[in-house]
């Protein structure tokens, strides 16, 4: 039987007086649900929560950010749920897989995420 492993550290903020406590060490099994917690009470008004997984020989991928709410993923596989008060966040995974074994990262930030495509040709 597969057990899902994660692992979570605090990474960015927009100022040093940002306080961010995750989850210590998971593990589930796969096929179930799973929450992961972000505490952030020191959250401004203009600052988003923003997630990314970390897997071993990879860099950090972005995998979901929100403000306030209810924030769903593209593939409805993540969702990012906010208390009334902002001062923590739950990122709820759905059906985790073995793939999904990482280290999780929580980060504040007081600018939304932006993506840009930068084309390369190989001449």
């Amino acid at each position: 039987m597969f057990r899902f492993s994660a692992t979570f550290i605090f990474l960015l903020c927009s100022s040093c007086t940002s306080n961010i406590i995750q989850t210590p060490k998971l593990e589930t099994s796969a096929g179930k649900d799973f929450n992961l917690t972000c505490d952030h009470s020191s959250l401004s008004t203009n600052d988003y929560i923003h997630w990314y997984r970390l897997s071993p020989g990879q860099g950090p991928v972005y995998l979901i950010h929100g403000y306030k709410g209810t924030t769903s993923s593209d593939n409805h596989k993540l969702r990012l749920i906010f208390s009334d008060q902002r001062k923590s966040s739950v990122l709820n995974m759905l059906d985790v897989t073995p793939e999904d074994s990482a280290v999780y990262l929580c980060a504040q930030g007081d600018t939304k995420l932006q993506t840009h495509f930068l084309p390369v040709q190989d001449f």
